[in-house]
């Protein structure tokens, strides 16, 4: 049996234009996880592929990807918007939740300079926050009912209204795309080969990405894939529905991506965003994150 894994693993080294099976062996086996918190019904674990050990590469290229799964019976996740950007560290602390990642897209050149504005729809606490009217960058929504668990759908602007999709819900965070949707990829593998890509090419298919997903027994969990460095190449759409399918997720949906994409446990930065430089992490001032609280 070990033979026949290892030819598997030789098989994906080879070929960058598909999904090997190996992949999956690899992200499957827990010698490739380290758990870094496990406390407060919330469960963080990272996979971090070697820089030069490509047996332990993931769709060809190194990667740095954050799972957290979230117990919905001991925790409750909600978007929160306050008046300024901050990062997610910071919204973290001032709220005194037990964990974030960013939100939705957001207008980069707001006014005044530093105001959170959202790019997309977004409903807090039954009140309707977004500018109107929206840009409409976002084609997907969650939104989380009254017990806290989120409902995914494709979005246009005719749920918004009060007789729409969105009334049902007292929070709603629009982004995008969907990734997965009642257990199906909406994302077709493409035939790829990434070492012919130009660098604008890798810039614009792949890169930092979050995800929110959920589980058929109502686990939620929150995704992070690093990107656009050396040691963590970043994902495509394509990609990240291959990760959440074998998270176990039914739905998935992508959220703003890119610098950033950020995760936050406690006072822990866990991922490494893609604005930093170095050694040194720097999480980006977004309008909006998702955060986890105590029931």
């Amino acid at each position: 049996m070990k033979y026949l894994i290892l030819t598997a693993a030789l098989l994906g080294i080879a070929s960058s234009r598909a999904q090997s099976p190996a992949d999956s062996a690899r992200f499957c086996d827990p010698a490739n996880w380290e758990v870094i918190r496990n406390e407060n019904g919330i469960l963080v674990k990272e996979y971090q592929s070697r820089r030069k050990q490509e047996n332990t590469f993931l769709f060809s290229a190194p990667q740095a990807l954050y799972v957290m799964e979230v117990n919905p019976a001991l925790c409750r996740i909600a978007p929160v918007q306050d008046e300024k950007k901050q990062t997610v560290s910071r919204a973290v602390r001032s709220r005194e939740a037990l964990a974030g990642v960013n939100g939705g897209f957001f207008a980069v050149k707001p006014e005044p300079r530093d105001a959170a504005v959202a790019n997309d729809y977004l409903k807090i606490g039954g009140q309707v926050i977004s500018p109107a009217p929206t840009p409409g960058w976002g084609n997907a929504a969650v939104g989380f009912d009254s017990c806290r668990i989120p409902h995914f759908a494709h979005w246009d602007k005719s749920m918004e209204n009060d007789l729409g999709w969105s009334a049902a819900y007292p929070d709603v965070l629009v982004a995008g795309p969907m990734i997965l949707l009642g257990g199906q990829s909406l994302h077709g593998w493409p035939d790829i080969d990434k070492n012919a890509l130009t660098e604008a090419d890798k810039h614009s298919l792949y890169a930092p990405r979050t995800a929110i997903g959920i589980r058929p027994d109502s686990t939620v969990v929150l995704v992070v894939i690093d990107g656009r460095r050396g040691r963590a190449f970043g994902a495509s759409f394509t990609e990240m529905a291959v990760i959440g399918r074998w998270l176990g997720l039914t739905d998935m949906m992508n959220l703003d991506g890119g610098g950033s994409s950020a995760m936050v446990a406690g006072r822990l930065l866990v991922n490494f965003p893609s604005d930093g430089c170095g050694i040194l992490p720097l999480e980006r001032n977004v309008a909006n994150v998702l955060l986890v609280f105590p029931r």
